[in-house]
């Protein structure tokens, strides 16, 4: 299933010919959770066929679900710096998706690249943030990773997302009151995340045996 961070960014318009344009890609992302093969020589054709950066997102995305997440990363950086590549809000979507495929791609220095290049676009998003942190995470740099996430809270005050990891984060550190403060916030803030309260669950349960567990911050 794709995640909703690769959506994000894109804006319907009103004018007829941009909702065409927009309802196609939105239909060939839908198409990937189906056949991602098929939807990515789809995606191929509508390239071809001057689909712009929605058609190359679209090639991307489908080229990380069938198994390649570092071509797709290194073809959404690409959408990033192209001329069509749009608002500095849509470039910097486009590299905090790049840099969770580094991630997933197990090339932790290319996803701080991405992060970091796409933060220079819109310093405040969110999703760049949290993939940075998750980034610092991966390389045991687990204070960095708590600067990112305390970054993001203070211009999202009330995410779930970035409650949990930063909860994933004193879990880490084995700061079980701050871990414990965090992931009930974020449950407040949407007690509906299976992640959370999974998350939740660990924590708790830290603090009863008294030992810290493993953990890896969630996106």
């Amino acid at each position: 299933m794709i995640s909703a961070v690769f959506v994000a960014g894109y804006s319907y318009t009103a004018n007829a010919a941009n909702m065409d344009f927009d309802v196609k890609h939105e239909s060939c992302l839908e198409k990937i959770s189906v056949d991602a093969e098929e939807a990515y020589e789809d995606a191929m054709v509508w390239q071809s066929e001057g689909g712009g950066r929605r058609a190359r997102h679209c090639v991307a995305i489908a080229l990380a679900t069938l198994g390649h997440p570092g071509e797709a990363a290194s073809r959404l950086e690409k959408i990033a710096t192209s001329p069509d590549g749009g608002t500095p809000e849509m470039r910097a979507g486009f590299y905090a998706q790049a840099a969770d495929l580094w991630l997933k791609a197990d090339e932790p220095t290319k996803a701080h690249d991405a992060a970091s290049a796409g933060l220079e676009k819109a310093r405040s998003h969110l999703d760049l943030r949290i993939v940075r942190a998750r980034v610092y995470g991966a390389m045991g740099h687990w204070d960095y990773a708590l600067t990112e996430l305390t970054s993001a809270l203070a211009f999202h005050p009330d995410n779930a997302n970035a409650l949990r990891a930063r909860a994933g984060v004193y879990l880490q550190q084995n700061e079980l009151d701050l871990a414990k403060k965090d992931i009930e916030d974020a449950v407040k803030a949407d007690g509906t995340n299976i992640e959370t309260l999974l998350l939740r669950g660990k924590i708790n349960e830290t603090i009863r045996i008294g030992a810290p567990l493993a953990i890896e911050i969630e996106n």
